[in-house]
Formats: C-alpha cells, sequence, structure tokens
C-alpha cells in the first residue's frame, strides 16, 4: 500500500470526524501516504496533520465561488488538470467516508480510476433524510462510517475515537495576546450557526452570559458575516470575537476551558482541542447519536425541533456541572 486517497468535500465538522480514520490509516499502513482531496473551507483543518502527506483542493464544476479560483472557465481548466494530477498519482485505495451517498464524491472519484474504491451503497448508507433509514437502520457516530468500509483496520468503538486538529503556533500567540491572562474559567459561546433549526435566540445568549459573567471568562464568538446576533449578547465580563479565517478559529478556541454550541463545526473542533462541551441538539436520535462530540467530556442538551426550546437556565445549570468538575474547581 503506498497511495491512498480520502474524499471529503462537505463541512468543517464532517472532516474533523475523518480524522480519526486518518490516523487509523497511517497507523495501519505507515509506509503509505494519505492524500485528503477537500474543499477551500475543510481543508484548513487538516493543517499540521502529521497524518497526512498531501490536500488537494477539490474543484466544482457548477458551484464556482466554492472553488480556490472562481470562474466557469477556469473550473473547467483546473478541474482537469486535478483529475489528471490524481491519475498520475496512481492510488492503490480511494475512499470516500460519508455515512451517506455522497454523489459528487463518487462521481469524481470514478474519473480517477482506482481499482480499489470504497464507499457506501444503498444498502448500507445511511441518510438522515431519508426516514425508512431513520426507522430501520443502525445510528452510529458518523466518524464510525469510514471504519465500515475498512475491514483491514480493527473493529472500534466510537467511545475509543479520537479527532485530532493542530492550532498554528503564531496564531496562538496572537489570540494569546488578544485575549490576555485570566484568572477564571475561558468559556466561548458560540452564537452563529448557518442552519435556522439550530440558531439558539438572542435573547438565550444573553441570559445566560449573565448567568456566566461572575464566574468565567466569556469568549462569544460570532462568524464575521452574521449580524443577526448584535452586541446585545456582550456583557460587561465578556468579548466579541470574530476569527476571520478557520485557523484563527481553531487558535483561538485552543486557549478555552468549555466550548457552549449548538451542533455544528465548534462541537467537533472542541473535541479535537480537548476541551469541554455543552452541546445544544434537536430531540432527533438521527443527529445527536450520530454527531456527539467524541471523547471529551460534554453534556448534551436536547430541544424539541428547533434548539430553542433548550433553555438558558439549563444551559447554565450544565456549563456551570462542567466547571465544578474540572481540577481546581
Amino acid at each position: 500500500m503506498k497511495r491512498i486517497l480520502v474524499i471529503r468535500i462537505d463541512f468543517l465538522g464532517d472532516m474533523v470526524c475523518t480524522t480519526p480514520l486518518l490516523r487509523a490509516l497511517k497507523t495501519k499502513w505507515p509506509a503509505a501516504e494519505i492524500h485528503v482531496l477537500a474543499n477551500k473551507a475543510n481543508r484548513a483543518v487538516l493543517e499540521g496533520n502529521p497524518d497526512v502527506s498531501t490536500v488537494h483542493s477539490y474543484v466544482y464544476s457548477k458551484q464556482f465561488d466554492r472553488n480556490v479560483r472562481p470562474g466557469a472557465l477556469t473550473a473547467i481548466v483546473d478541474r482537469l488538470a486535478l483529475i489528471w494530477r490524481l491519475r498520475r498519482l496512481r492510488f492503490d485505495m480511494l475512499i470516500v467516508p460519508n455515512g451517506g451517498m455522497h454523489k459528487n464524491s463518487m462521481q469524481f472519484a470514478r474519473q480517477l480510476k482506482v481499482r480499489d474504491c470504497r464507499w457506501h451503497d444503498e444498502d448500507s448508507e445511511f441518510d438522515d433524510r431519508k426516514p425508512e433509514h431513520v426507522a430501520s437502520r443502525p445510528i452510529r457516530h458518523e466518524a464510525l462510517s469510514g471504519f465500515r468500509l475498512m475491514p483491514e483496520l480493527p473493529d472500534i468503538d466510537a467511545g475509543a475515537l479520537k479527532p485530532h486538529v493542530y492550532p498554528d503556533a503564531g496564531l496562538r500567540t496572537k489570540w494569546h495576546a488578544a485575549l490576555g491572562a485570566s484568572t477564571k474559567p475561558r468559556v466561548g459561546l458560540f452564537v452563529s450557526n448557518k442552519a435556522e433549526q439550530r440558531r439558539w435566540p438572542e435573547d438565550n445568549w444573553i441570559r445566560l452570559a449573565h448567568a456566566l459573567g461572575g464566574r468565567a471568562d466569556l469568549v462569544i464568538f460570532r462568524d464575521p458575516a452574521d449580524r443577526l446576533i448584535s452586541d446585545r449578547v456582550a456583557v460587561s465580563s465578556a468579548r466579541v470575537i470574530e476569527p476571520p479565517t478557520v485557523p484563527d478559529l481553531i487558535a483561538a478556541m485552543s486557549l478555552l476551558d468549555v466550548v457552549v454550541s449548538a451542533d455544528s463545526a465548534p462541537v467537533h473542533l472542541a473535541a479535537a482541542l480537548n476541551l469541554r462541551a455543552v452541546a445544544f441538539f434537536e430531540d432527533r436520535p438521527e443527529k445527536y447519536l450520530r454527531w456527539y462530540p467524541l471523547g471529551i467530556r460534554h453534556v448534551l442538551l436536547r430541544g424539541g425541533a428547533r434548539v430553542d426550546a433548550v433553555s438558558p437556565d439549563a444551559a447554565a445549570a450544565a456549563v456551570n456541572q462542567l466547571l465544578d468538575e474540572a481540577p481546581g474547581a
């Protein structure tokens, strides 16, 4: 086994959940090169990862704005160049570790002419958008999906998996200077979420910030593009920051003790950084059993069809519980 290609071209959290598979592949075949085909957004998760030899940037044939170089003609040229470059590497194995059938990844993979291609099919996939899958198929953590394609790897339980990210030392120094020293535990409140059903109301964040302000150093993380959450969330003891890049986000998060977020990338980054987490989930087993944070102490709070059913009091109690458990609390 000389070269293995893993294709993961969806979201940040999904890529974080794939890092245990990358570690397992490198452990099984230490001399092999592990290549990853990522997209412009999620490739930053792999920066500094010692298990990965090379990260390649996927080229979308239609969503040109998602490419490193925008434009329709540029996309055609860059996509053909990417296919040619990957074919020349002559991979021994190709893996699409998504739990569901990721059609774009599979279609692109077929063009690479790799003899041993592995992905889930209609019988083995789990797609939480299909009610029949939710009703009749086992719900496993997404991080196990790639392992299920690899009988060469030892059987493993989700509880034994550990995701990995590696903060940039220079950016960590930058954010340490920006946030300063603190005599209190540092709690990050992640107030932005692109999915409407996972957006916790602004008033809830304000109540939580006031409830924790006396005990914790609060840092409010907001997406630079998100103006729906206003500066009203900040209280006298809290700061609002907007990390401009994913490496900045990872570096700033590495200075936290506890993360509070609805189901999204910060939950999985917290696991990779070995932080404690309070995570808000919709009250759907196909969500909270498949995407909970791996390998860390966490409290999972379930709402109804939307996470706004989680109360600020419940969130504050969960954070205080984690703070009480901390060494020296």
